[in-house]
């Protein structure tokens, strides 16, 4: 059995926070404003998960309002949902992201990032696809206000029977 899961997130951004996208720091001038590290690659490959398990988002597992939370790594919740995932006997058979900004451009990050979600979720770095792309510099994220990222993820249910 298959499940297809989509996550989004977004995130403002602040010049008294540090950059990270994909579990790395990522040189900037600012970074996003979140009660964690606001990672929204991260974000959305959590919410990617959930929606495939059917399990909600992760504001309903990790809330903003709980202080156990405040900045947190997002790995940290990436982690925890890997753990629901296999306890659940799935596992991920691709990931695609597409990380939305104007600044700062991603190429030269792509492959450290990949190394480092492969490395948190214990997968194949060739089952993780991290694309980025502008706003063409239109609205909030054009404007250098906001980071975006979407992902969808491919998950297989493993046979018990073995």
């Amino acid at each position: 059995m298959y499940r297809i899961g989509l996550g989004f997130d977004v995130h403002k951004t602040s010049e008294n926070r540090k950059l990270f996208i994909g579990g790395i720091k990522i040189p900037s001038k600012f970074g996003l404003l979140g009660h964690s590290d606001a990672d929204v690659l991260i974000h959305s490959i959590c919410d990617a998960i959930l929606g495939a398990l059917a399990l909600g988002d992760i504001g309903e597992h990790f809330s903003d309002k709980d202080p156990k939370n405040k900045n947190k790594k997002s790995s940290f919740f990436l982690k925890k949902i890997i753990k629901i995932l296999k306890d659940k006997n799935f596992e991920i058979v691709n990931i695609d992201s597409t990380i939305i900004c104007e600044k700062p451009k991603m190429l030269k990050y792509k492959r450290k990032i990949k190394q480092s979600l492969a490395s948190i979720m214990k997968i194949n770095i060739d089952n993780i696809s991290v694309k980025a792309t502008t706003f063409e510099k239109l609205g909030p994220i054009g404007n250098n206000e906001g980071i975006a990222c979407k992902t969808i993820v491919l998950l297989e249910k493993m046979n018990n029977d073995l």
